[in-house]
């Protein structure tokens, strides 16, 4: 960390810029991508979230689940194509539904591996979660029925070593009071990593205020330790492999991104002017710059030794048509009493109607129930509770 810093000082006393911008965004289609013997990488499509799979003579052991139906439904078939085994263990990297939504479609007879803080949280789903996560591959309900993904799952709290069919797979937690849960994947022997969290490739982090993607400092000491294994290929949370030059790289944006934010905050600006003028262009081809405000913010409230915003959430019901519908059903615009409503379909949405959202269409009529946070930029809109669809 050291070094970065003063790596990153250099750069800022000599107003050169850290990276060279290299647009960098998956394709319409999925990959399947072999990275050593029997060692996979799923790229999904169009930044979607990936996923590793790696083949012992014990059982498969796949590393997060897909973004949706269909995704976690190619996961299987592209495991199928290269291994008659079958999945034993699914490791989730991150307790968000882009890497767990596709957990019912392997558990049981999968044993689900995750941090003891996701364990505590898998274990407090509520109701219309639970019945969502078995309702979400039609042939596999009625197994699941009377199941929650609690019962088919371990979990550990720091390090955990995987010895299987000769292969040694290491699952690292980096201790943070902010990281709610995310692991890195390790294997030594084929110097592959998948990064979790922190590894990203020319795609602006996910950082936002109520800290429930981590912080910049929960980012920068989890990649200080992807740092030190000095791997060979990584497999970031989303968009293209990567590599260890990726790993710095996100350190020297993460540490702009902080300085910034300080300098700003050392001449007196206000919160909202600190966000208005915060930018990153020396990165100005990355994907997803629609995090710059929440990015800006988390910062603003790390350094100011401030704690997560605690987000009051009130529930609406809403009746509309749809009218735009983006990302395979996962973003929707409704027309409801003349306004327009954002809307964000989640892994714990209940859809009604229609089989998954992927099956979603403009000028459907529904009902919804939507999560409203109270003071807070819902950038990529409400989450969605539950969708009642009439095609």
């Amino acid at each position: 960390m050291r070094a970065a810093l003063a790596f990153f000082s250099f750069v800022v006393l000599s107003g050169l810029s850290v990276y060279k911008p290299a647009f960098a965004i998956t394709g319409d289609a999925a990959e399947f991508v072999r990275l050593a013997d029997d060692v996979y990488a799923y790229v999904g499509k169009k930044n979607d979230a990936n996923a590793m799979v790696i083949v012992t003579s014990q059982g498969v052991v796949l590393v997060d689940t897909g973004n949706n139906q269909p995704d976690a439904r190619d996961i299987a078939a592209r495991i199928k194509s290269v291994t008659d085994q079958p999945v034993r263990w699914v490791v989730i990297t991150q307790y968000h539904g882009d890497h767990f939504g596709g957990s019912p479609l392997f558990t049981p007879p999968a044993t689900l591996i995750v941090h003891d803080r996701v364990a505590r949280d898998i274990g407090a789903m509520k109701p219309h979660q639970i019945k969502s996560w078995r309702k979400r591959f039609p042939e596999r309900t009625a197994a699941l029925q009377g199941l929650s993904p609690k019962d088919m799952m371990m979990s550990f709290p720091d390090r955990m070593t995987l010895n299987l069919g000769g292969k040694r797979i290491e699952l690292i937690y980096v201790d943070d009071q902010y990281n709610i849960g995310d692991v890195a994947v390790w294997l030594p022997e084929s110097g592959v990593l998948h990064g979790s969290f922190a590894a990203y490739k020319d795609r602006h982090p996910d950082i936002r205020p109520d800290y429930s993607h981590g912080t910049t400092i929960t980012m920068l000491k989890q990649l200080e330790a992807l740092l030190a294994l000095k791997p060979r290929m990584v497999v970031p949370s989303h968009g293209p492999l990567s590599n260890v030059g990726d790993l710095q790289a996100m350190v020297d944006y993460v540490l702009l991104a902080r300085q910034k934010v300080r300098v700003m905050m050392d001449k007196g600006l206000a919160l909202p002017d600190i966000i208005k003028q915060f930018h990153m262009n020396e990165f100005k081809d990355w994907d997803r710059a629609s995090h710059f405000d929440w990015m800006a913010e988390t910062i603003w409230r790390e350094l100011s030794g401030l704690g997560p915003i605690v987000v009051k959430i009130t529930e609406r019901e809403v009746k509309g048509k749809l009218t735009k519908v983006v990302e395979a059903g996962r973003n929707l615009t409704i027309e409801a009493d003349g306004k327009e409503i954002r809307l964000r379909v989640s892994s714990d949405t209940n859809i009604e109607g229609v089989p998954d959202r992927t099956h979603l269409k403009p000028g459907m009529k529904i009902e919804a129930i939507y999560q409203e946070p109270q003071d807070f930029n819902a950038a990529l809109g409400f989450d969605l509770i539950e969708l009642d669809v009439t095609p």
